[in-house]
């Protein structure tokens, strides 16, 4: 009787602690700045969702514009940070609220310095967490370089 009991106690206290952390975030928030528009609603999906004191963006691709080569993809991760900060932006947001980077790269040994050279003119102390991933493509084809998705911290 007394392992029933106690077995019986625990069970409940797990399901308890269970159901408080399958809690979803209540003021979840679609943020679309007004260049992205088309895309939200061609593509359908968000470029970034606030849920509680977190904002998570959509992978912002580093592309090669007409005329651009590999040789010098300086421009193409600029235009990348720049999407991001307008993003960002939208939630009254910055670089120095970013907590966490992960970037997906075509050619990570090729790419690494031009990405560190964008970063470290863009990116405040304290820096934020970031993962580099070597893939072998990306939606957009060949032209598309690498893939930054970003996480950041808005305490209400």
């Amino acid at each position: 009787m007394i392992r029933f009991a106690l077995f019986g106690a625990l069970a409940l206290a797990s399901c308890t602690t269970m159901t408080a952390y399958e809690a979803a975030p209540t003021d979840k928030q679609v943020l679309v700045p007004d260049a992205l528009t088309e895309t939200y609603e061609t593509l359908n999906y968000a470029p970034a969702v606030r849920a509680g004191d977190m904002l998570y963006l959509s992978g912002v691709i580093a592309e090669l514009g007409d005329g651009e080569t590999s040789t010098n993809i300086t421009p193409a991760i600029e235009r990348a940070f720049g999407e991001i900060s307008l993003i960002l932006a939208e939630a009254n947001a910055d670089w120095s609220d970013v907590v966490d980077v992960t970037s997906y790269m075509t050619d990570v040994d090729a790419q690494l310095d031009p990405l560190w050279a964008v970063k470290a003119a863009r990116v405040p102390a304290p820096y934020p967490a970031w993962t580099v991933i070597g893939v072998s493509g990306l939606y957009g084809g060949e032209a598309s370089l690498m893939e930054i998705k970003v996480t950041a911290y808005l305490p209400k």
